[in-house]
């Protein structure tokens, strides 16, 4: 069963007597607004601690009531007015939070964090030197031919240098180039790069005998 509040004590009590709100006001000296938020339990509109008290003690002497168990009941219900008020609080806070303006502003934030992100990462490609792979020859060779084939791979949009002249790239992206060799040390520079791109250049050195 539900404990009867502060307030429901004294309007029960007063009700039985038959007392008027006016009568307790000029017989107390407690206003009728004070008595009316009292019997309410509208805590908030009630003056300070220390008049509260001797307000409950006065009405309470009044109506022929226990003055402390009267107060543990005022400890008990003023304690669930702050919890009520706390979450009230919160809620305020949630819906002041989450207002249309707010919403808005977070949305327009993730929308441009997303872009900054998307044109950052394009921008990130475009100037990265492209994939350069060197199939043929693998290493460095020692022969004893007076030319080699070179063979690769690189990105479609790529163009390829091969000693500083370009090659040719099928629609895969694959080359190749045979190239003259002289007797001794050969130094190949292979060089892919993309408009804006920086490059990329794998050597390979090929020493004919």
């Amino acid at each position: 069963m539900k404990q009867e509040t502060l307030g429901q004590i004294f309007k029960r009590y007063r009700q039985a007597e038959a007392i008027s709100l006016e009568q307790v006001e000029q017989d107390t000296k407690i206003s009728k607004q004070i008595l009316l938020a009292l019997e309410n339990d509208n805590y908030a509109k009630l003056p300070d601690e220390v008049y509260v008290k001797n307000i409950i003690k006065n009405y309470a002497k009044y109506l022929a009531l226990d003055y402390n168990r009267l107060l543990a009941v005022y400890e008990k219900g003023k304690l669930s007015s702050a919890d009520q008020k706390n979450i009230e609080n919160k809620k305020k806070q949630t819906r002041i939070f989450l207002t249309p303006d707010r919403f808005r502003n977070i949305i327009i934030s993730l929308i441009v964090v997303s872009l900054l992100a998307y044109f950052g990462f394009q921008i990130s490609r475009i100037f990265k030197a492209p994939e350069l792979i060197v199939s043929a020859p693998v290493g460095n060779l020692i022969i004893q031919d007076n030319f080699i084939e070179i063979k690769g791979q690189t990105e479609k949009e790529a163009q390829v240098f091969i000693n500083e002249k370009e090659v040719f790239l099928d629609k895969n992206g694959e080359f190749k180039a045979a190239l003259d060799l002289h007797k001794g040390l050969n130094v190949i520079k292979i060089t892919a790069v993309k408009k804006y791109s920086r490059e990329q250049t794998v050597f390979r050195e090929i020493l004919v005998q």
